[in-house]
């Protein structure tokens, strides 16, 4: 009888503990005609001479109908040294805006991801910025 309160226990104990995510995030690489099938859009407004303000705007359907947020990455590869959630503005109805603001000579290491979660899961969306932007040019003070 003490055996199979041992086992109950322990039984018990392995399931009510938290135990890893197995849960598995594929991550695609969004270039420019990916984006458009998307519907996402990459802005650059006019910012200062150094830095350039970059806007990403998506529709909320087909794959990104389930959107859960969009983390901005700074850095080489893999390892990043800087991860945030951008702040999302959804005033227009349907659609998802999310901006930031950077160092024009740091564009290669910003990368935008977009998470939109499945069953196990789910799908990041990978937005290399300097893709998008291309050579842009100082905007010079008036």
């Amino acid at each position: 009888m003490k055996t199979f309160i041992t086992i109950a226990a322990v039984a018990v104990l392995l399931v009510a503990v938290p135990g890893p995510c197995f849960a598995l995030w594929g991550i695609a690489t969004v270039n420019r005609e990916r984006a458009k099938e998307l519907g996402m859009e990459v802005r650059v407004p006019a910012a200062n001479p150094d830095q350039v303000r970059i806007e990403l705007e998506f529709k909320l359907e087909g794959e990104l109908k389930k959107f859960d947020r969009v983390d901005l990455r700074l850095g080489d590869g893999n390892k990043p040294l800087v991860t945030a959630t951008l702040k999302e503005d959804r005033s227009k109805a349907g659609r998802v805006v999310v901006s930031f603001t950077t160092d024009r000579a740091q564009l290669d290491k910003v990368r935008l991801w977009v998470y939109v979660p499945g069953m196990d899961g789910g799908t990041i969306y990978e937005v290399r910025v300097k893709e998008f932007v291309g050579n842009v040019v100082p905007v010079t003070p008036r």
